[in-house]
């Protein structure tokens, strides 16, 4: 279970409790927090789908935020606001064009997959910047 929440995974959440509704009603605090629970699951997947964006793509339409926290349209918005009254993320949200622009997100702890999934983000900056580099030195030699 908390490997499900910690990658934000609303659908292994969703099956893990339907598989196990019994032991999880059983425990009262998770049955008195039900609503919080799936908030919080909702926000992680939010957080994820922003960390797994580009930085230059930032710009996510509240249908991918929908699709991947498993909301309705008229919740996406909510889910946005409530982000980043928790800091969770920073951005502007434009209710007209259904888009959060996000300009950061709260560091976490990051596990193996996320860690290859950063590297190779680096990995293209890194190529892109020495491709600007390479045309710079092309177009302006005489300046270097």
């Amino acid at each position: 279970l908390l490997r499900i929440f910690a990658a934000g995974d609303v659908d292994a959440f969703n099956d893990c409790l339907g598989k196990n509704k019994d032991e999880y009603l059983k425990q009262p605090a998770l049955r008195a927090k039900a609503p919080f629970v799936k908030e919080k699951i909702a926000l992680l997947a939010f957080m994820n789908l922003v960390f797994e964006t580009p930085a230059h793509q930032r710009a996510i339409s509240f249908q991918a935020i929908a699709s991947r926290a498993r909301l309705d349209l008229d919740h996406v918005e909510w889910l946005a606001m409530r982000a980043m009254a928790l800091g969770l993320v920073k951005g502007v949200i434009d209710e007209v064009a259904q888009v959060v622009e996000v300009s950061w997100v709260q560091p976490r702890v990051l596990d193996a997959g996320q860690i290859s999934h950063l590297i190779e983000q680096i990995d293209t900056l890194s190529s892109k910047s020495l491709k600007a580099h390479g045309l710079i030195a092309e177009q302006t030699a005489e300046l270097l």
